[in-house]
């Protein structure tokens, strides 16, 4: 079945640091259980950034997917919600691209959205 994964859209709680300036907090937000989405790889990237230390050297991999949900379905997501998925955390990357409904005026039809997980 393509619409066959299972997503949780994270939306972060506001708070407040020490300085008065607002937070963000993923771990008291709220979280949004989305089923019938259907995630696919879109790129994935590596690097090494060498320090003078050539034994330091640290690799970098971005990996990135594209959620699209089925004919009908628009997702509640911001550009600053994490999504869960597949045992990782993944940050919104990119706009999030809402498809008008051809038929029905002021409908999406289905929605698109880049999500990346940076390791290293």
């Amino acid at each position: 079945m393509i619409f066959g994964d299972t997503i949780t859209i994270i939306r972060p709680a506001i708070g407040r640091d020490r300085y008065g300036s607002d937070v963000l907090d993923y771990d008291a937000g709220t979280r949004t259980v989305v089923t019938g989405v259907c995630v696919q790889p879109r790129s994935s990237t590596e690097a090494t950034s060498a320090s003078r230390d050539t034994s330091d050297a640290r690799s970098m991999v971005t990996t990135g997917w594209r959620i699209y949900t089925p004919a009908g379905l628009d997702l509640d997501v911001t550009p600053v919600d994490r999504i869960a998925w597949a045992g990782r955390t993944c940050e919104v990357v990119g706009e999030i691209a809402r498809w008008p409904h051809p038929i029905r005026p002021g409908a999406v039809h289905h929605c698109e959205v880049d999500i990346e997980k940076v390791t290293g």
